[in-house]
């Protein structure tokens, strides 16, 4: 039994790990990286 609540205690300190990370700066600074990226793929992709 305390092996499943050990479980239960690691699944919800990890989903509270998760939770922060979204509210972080450079989750949006790696979010907005890959936007410019695909944009500009798109961009060189149109000129061909």
């Amino acid at each position: 039994m305390a092996l499943r609540k050990y479980r239960t205690d690691a699944a919800v300190a990890a989903n509270e790990a998760e939770t922060a990370q979204t509210g972080s700066p450079a989750y949006w600074i790696c979010l907005a990286l890959l936007l410019a990226t695909t944009a500009l793929a798109a961009r060189i992709a149109s000129l061909w």
